[in-house]
């Protein structure tokens, strides 16, 4: 939390010294308009992940339970522990610098900028250095993720739906189908370790093609 208070001084000293703002610039105060983006940025990823995951263990015949081992506790603790992250990493990317960037070169080419810092960051926090194919994927991957978080604040000049949109896509899919390997076992684990179909690799690739650009087709939130 120390860390998210540090982001916010920065953010505020850095409008004030080059934009004469300060952090209401960013779209902090909460209005009615803010708050149903944020619903919806929130709803919209989790729909989305569910129905994918969802069709995607009838093709594998793998579906998904409950993990016996889940508790409560554990389920705070990981949200927490998400919510920290989503907000460090948002205030970094899409928070005053975003801001400035727009001022000075434009909403276009500066959240084309976010996006591109986005996907290198990962090669540092996903530890993606030296295999070429692993890092192409995680740019790509999440390079486009930043574009739409960015674009998001950009559209709405608020933060609350480029949150909701980074909080839903990261709960769906760390919390709720268990596919961050540093976080473990979460709430739903697959049945069977290994996949008992093999969708084959055209179909392998399409699947993961769905998986990153089909999340970035938001159905009207600008």
């Amino acid at each position: 939390m120390l860390g998210i208070i540090i982001e916010l001084l920065l953010s505020w000293l850095l409008l004030k010294l080059i934009v004469k703002q300060n952090l209401s610039a960013l779209g902090l105060r909460p209005t009615g308009r803010r708050i149903a983006a944020f619903v919806a940025g929130l709803l919209w990823p989790l729909l989305y992940f569910c129905v994918f995951e969802y069709v995607v263990s009838l093709l594998v015949k793998n579906p998904y339970r409950i993990n016996p081992d889940y508790h409560l506790n554990k389920f705070w603790m990981e949200n927490i522990y998400l919510f920290k992250s989503v907000a460090f990493e948002g205030l970094i990317f899409r928070a005053a610098l975003l801001y400035i960037l727009i001022k000075k070169i434009g909403p276009q080419s500066a959240v084309l900028t976010s996006a591109v810092a986005f996907g290198i960051y990962h090669w540092f926090s996903w530890n993606a250095f030296g295999n070429p194919v692993q890092m192409l994927i995680v740019f790509v991957t999440t390079g486009m993720a930043g574009y739409v978080f960015a674009l998001a604040y950009e559209k709405t000049q608020s933060l609350y739906l480029p949150f909701a949109l980074h909080f839903g896509c990261d709960f769906a899919e760390m919390i709720l189908f268990s596919h961050d390997k540093g976080m473990g076992k979460q709430f739903l684990i697959k049945t069977f370790e290994n996949d008992p179909v093999s969708p084959g690799a055209v179909v392998s690739i399409i699947v993961l093609v769905i998986h990153f650009i089909g999340f970035a087709c938001l159905p009207g939130y600008y």
